[in-house]
């Protein structure tokens, strides 16, 4: 059976979806991504076919113009943020008012005829390549015009809390099909028309889904590979924080982001150990650190995670599912309107504080910091949700079931509790087993 991914520029949408496509060829299925230029190096790395035959705007510059649009209508009063980067060249600026909106014009030209070109090519590449099944990420959905096309199911795939209908303005990328991409083909879409959705968020924290069948999974972290250094194997002695400054904070807000830091030297007070994963050049912009700081390039999450009290981050969705597939409290400090959103719906079970990251309050950094490293209710609660994402159906199971939809062209609520009920039974025997073991 051929399995085809539609994956967007933007690395975290790509990176949730990989154990779900090692389990098709684990099961001995053909697995390709169709993904933008930039993606390619990002596919290759996991082990995977990519096929760059889509195209978008650059996500840097979109990233960095939404945030210029943003500060130019923040009122003074409302706090002191950052100012934005150049969104074309990422260069600081001395004001709001230094970018010439005059270049806009181009810009709006290149990402149009972009997008077109993406649904162009996507099309052309499955009527020769015939896809079975066809799973996209939230900003590439190509994948479901591929889907209508060729008739065979598409599905769209989470990085979760984010729904296929989204009441949070803003967070309902794509809603429709603003420049006819889909209409150009006599489809008629928009996410409402989304049947399937594969969703890792807790079952306490299910976004909005519509009239999509949701299909649980369980949250797999998957941050890149590399050879585990030896100091991960030695005895930890008192608290450890991981502090996680993403490459895409750094290249939409540039370095002069002040609650890092706040968040950096608040925790070497606190804790034995910090240990700093980002970006080369925010690490520079920080100075010299406090002595226990040890500095990490971009490491995995899953090497550092299981040894930490507390994970600190900038409010991406795949830092907080990461802490909460690990059973870390958390401290977002949300540099996006989508991280204050899913603060907001995760914050009520008390494993995760969220603080605006742009908004710089060091009182707020301090007392928010002290609260969840040493208050051990929010440990509890950050165990509790990392029990239930484990219970949720592994990718192979999924992908079996997604084997099922491909062949026979639909699933019921009936299937997917199926599925689930049989993961449980089988979760349920392991982990007695496991038990007898020990005792």
């Amino acid at each position: 059976m051929r399995i085809l991914f539609t994956a967007s520029n933007w690395a975290g949408h790509y990176l949730c979806m990989v154990p779900l496509a090692w389990a098709f060829r684990a099961a001995g299925h053909e697995v390709r991504v169709a993904c933008p230029p930039q993606q390619v190096q990002g596919v290759l790395a996991t082990g995977l076919m990519p096929v760059s035959v889509l195209d978008a705007a650059d996500m840097m510059e979109s990233a960095r113009l939404a945030y210029w649009v943003q500060a130019i209508n923040t009122p003074a009063q409302s706090g002191e943020m950052p100012l934005p980067l150049h969104p074309f060249t990422g260069e600081a600026l001395s004001s709001v008012r230094e970018f010439d909106t005059g270049t806009l014009s181009d810009f709006w030209k290149a990402t149009v005829t972009a997008v077109q070109r993406s649904f162009d090519n996507a099309v052309d590449y499955a009527a020769s390549w015939r896809p079975d099944l066809v799973v996209h990420d939230i900003m590439a959905v190509e994948g479901a015009l591929i889907g209508a096309l060729n008739n065979v199911p598409s599905v769209y795939y989470g990085p979760g809390f984010i729904g296929t209908i989204e009441t949070e303005p803003g967070l309902n990328l794509m809603s429709a099909d603003p420049l006819s991409c889909f209409e150009k083909y006599g489809v008629e879409w928009t996410r409402r028309d989304i049947r399937y959705a594969v969703d890792p968020s807790p079952a306490a924290v299910v976004p909005p889904m519509g009239d999509a069948l949701r299909i649980p999974v369980r949250y797999q972290p998957y941050n890149g590979a590399q050879d585990v250094d030896p100091w991960l194997l030695g005895p930890i002695k008192g608290r450890r924080v991981c502090v996680v400054w993403g490459n895409s904070a750094t290249g939409v807000f540039g370095t002069r982001l002040p609650a890092l830091r706040q968040a950096v030297e608040t925790a070497a007070q606190l804790a034995t150990e910090v240990v700093l994963t980002a970006a080369l050049a925010e690490v520079d912009a920080l100075g010299a650190l406090p002595p226990n700081v040890r500095v990490l390039r971009n490491c995995p999450l899953e090497l550092i995670l299981p040894h930490c009290d507390l994970l600190i981050h900038h409010g991406s969705a795949n830092c907080l599912m990461n802490g909460i597939a690990m059973g870390v409290p958390q401290l977002s400090l949300a540099l996006n309107f989508d991280g204050q959103i899913y603060g907001r719906r995760l914050d009520p079970q008390g494993a995760t504080k969220t603080l605006p990251g742009l908004l710089f309050d060091s009182e707020a950094i301090d007392t928010a910091l002290a609260e969840v490293l040493f208050d051990h209710r929010y440990r509890r609660r950050a165990i509790e949700l990392s029990e239930s994402v484990s219970a949720a159906p592994s990718a192979a199971q999924v992908a079996e079931l997604l084997t099922t939809l491909a062949r026979s062209g639909g699933l019921t609520a009936d299937d997917v509790a199926g599925m689930v009920a049989r993961w449980e039974a089988h979760h349920k025997e392991v982990t007695e087993d496991i038990v007898s073991e020990v005792r």
